[in-house]
């Protein structure tokens, strides 16, 4: 009995002896300064970049440069906002640097098959509002044709009512990802063998998503031209 109360007692020292765990505060207010309405994408500040396990050494990774879609945003209530992207299998790029054009080969009728199918489309289906700052966007992904739900778990950056150099633009920004089974979309080329998942290119494929959307503010102003000094007398 002594021994249990002498445990007793030193655990509850022990305890005196440690901080007080802090409890986790609220996570902070996000704020979105971006007016409701229909954005379109930046093609100039948007990438997609795709990564596949390279028979397992490796997240081979490419990307597609020509990217276009629109954003119907929802300021007040972001679950109920839209997207519709669409991406040009013959932009992509690759950084083979080989004696072949890689690139090519890889829109040829194996792969994304680009003369039959120029585009690959997104278009959302559903929003999910998961954090402050993070949802999940669910739609039907077409590639090759083929048409699969996917889901992507997206993070709200930041946004602007007016270009921060004073341009007359809105804009907003996302990352995204997913990941999705190639071969739902009849992309069969050098899957793995059964059993051996470093014999080949991984049927699971992840996209990686950077975007911005603006649209003109009708509010914003372009900032004033400056004025020559006043000649001091």
């Amino acid at each position: 009995m002594k021994y249990w109360t002498a445990a007793a007692a030193a655990l509850a020292l022990a305890a005196c002896s440690q901080p007080a765990e802090q409890p986790t505060p609220p996570p902070a207010d996000v704020t979105i300064d971006a007016p409701s309405g229909e954005y379109a994408i930046d093609p100039h500040h948007t990438t997609v970049n795709v990564r596949a396990l390279h028979f397992g050494l490796s997240h081979y990774q490419l990307r597609f440069n020509r990217v276009s879609g629109t954003l119907n945003f929802n300021a007040e209530e972001p679950a109920q906002s839209t997207v519709a992207i669409t991406i040009d299998t013959t932009s992509l790029d690759t950084p083979y640097s080989g004696d072949r054009d890689f690139d090519e080969e890889l829109q040829n009728s194996e792969w994304l098959d680009s003369a039959g199918f120029a585009t690959a489309t997104f278009t959302s289906t559903s929003v999910e509002q998961t954090g402050p700052n993070t949802g999940r966007v669910t739609g039907d992904l077409t590639i090759r044709g083929v048409t699969q739900p996917a889901t992507f778990d997206v993070t709200y950056n930041s946004s602007w009512a007016q270009h921060p150099m004073g341009f007359p633009t809105a804009g907003i920004g996302f990352s995204a990802t997913g990941t999705i089974s190639r071969s739902a979309y009849g992309l069969n080329v050098l899957q793995p063998r059964a059993g051996d998942p470093n014999s080949g290119v991984s049927d699971q494929v992840e996209l990686v998503i950077e975007a911005e959307f603006n649209r003109p503010n009708p509010q914003g102003e372009l900032p004033a031209p400056s004025q020559p000094a006043e000649p001091v007398n």
